[in-house]
């Protein structure tokens, strides 16, 4: 965006089980370029009392770790073997004897998808009113889990700095109240780099393409989210802008973005890695960051247990 690179979305991931450090090890063994950004940001009161509302700096000691080039530097390269359909709306699920079927539609035609199972990883909403489309009935007791999961919204602004952002270091701040919650520097993210990157005490690989602007992704608070999320972009754009203005040491904002998450949070995970169940003769799994841990690594450890799931339910 305007010459910089920013993660909108996940910022960071942590490491807190052996299952997922072995994974992210993997990842960075296949070439994943994965760096430690910082152990810990600094916290404040509310954004709109200004930096003067900084009330810690110190590090907590957990390694919060980045992807070099964004996080969609990851998706990329697990996806490259797969075939993916770009541009591609599911409409509906169904079965059809012992198959899961999925209608969609790409530039402008209908297709039909026919598996014998399906993982579902949408937000649980979006996942069942795909069912619901398509006239399927799930087993009641998974319905029942999955409906009621709630989400909360998130409204991000990305702003693109002419000038060096003055955020405390690493360059991320967290907010206890107040309209926004996180705010950071997406330049100092990538450019503070330790070579403790990954899982493991390791060296990783060496950082590329790391833009030099000065890139910040604000993420307001739920509430705030809530309120304004049919608002325009320039209505969202004006008070985050305001609020942005103080902490950037006279940079000036020179092109912004709007991204709207209707389902970004979930307020109660399942308390499981996943829900499987059969749809016709067919296997079904839901899975991803509404599932236990509501962070990247939930969402990893669930992928893992679908695939697990559904390679038991398939060698039957």
């Amino acid at each position: 965006m305007a010459g910089a690179t920013l993660d909108h979305g996940a910022q960071f991931f942590t490491v807190r089980s052996p299952e997922f450090g072995a994974l992210v090890d993997h990842w960075r063994a296949v070439g994943v370029p994965i760096s430690e950004w910082s152990r810990g940001f600094a916290q404040a009161t509310d954004i709109r009392v200004g930096p003067s509302g900084i009330t810690a700096t110190g590090e907590d000691g957990h390694p919060r770790y980045v992807v070099d080039g964004g996080m969609r530097v990851l998706a990329r390269m697990l996806a490259a073997d797969l075939d993916v359909r770009y541009g591609c709306r599911a409409q509906a699920v169904w079965a059809a004897g012992a198959r899961c079927r999925v209608a969609a539609t790409a530039h402008g035609g209908a297709q039909v998808h026919e598996a014998a199972g399906l993982v579902c990883t949408p937000p649980l909403p979006e996942s069942l009113a795909l069912f619901a489309r398509g006239e399927t009935s799930l087993p009641s007791d998974a319905a029942t889990r999955l409906r009621a999961i709630a989400y909360d919204p998130c409204l991000a602004l990305l702003a693109v700095v002419d000038g060096d952002a003055a955020l405390p270091a690493p360059g991320g701040v967290q907010f206890a109240r107040g309209p926004v919650r996180w705010l950071a520097d997406n330049a100092r993210k990538f450019a503070s780099r330790d070579t403790r990157g990954g899982a493991s005490a390791e060296p990783g690989p060496s950082t590329q393409g790391v833009s030099a602007a000065s890139a910040v992704t604000m993420h307001a608070a739920a509430p705030w989210s809530r309120a304004w999320f049919d608002a325009s972009d320039e209505d969202i754009t004006g008070p985050l802008c305001a609020w942005l203005g103080p902490w950037l040491g006279g940079g000036r904002v020179v092109s912004t973005q709007v991204q709207r998450w209707r389902y970004a949070q979930p307020r109660d995970p399942v308390n499981a890695a996943t829900v499987s169940f059969s749809v016709g003769a067919g296997r079904v799994v839901f899975a991803g960051d509404a599932f236990r841990h509501a962070r990247v690594e939930g969402a990893a450890r669930s992928g893992l247990a679908a695939a697990d799931a559904l390679v038991q339910a398939l060698d039957r």
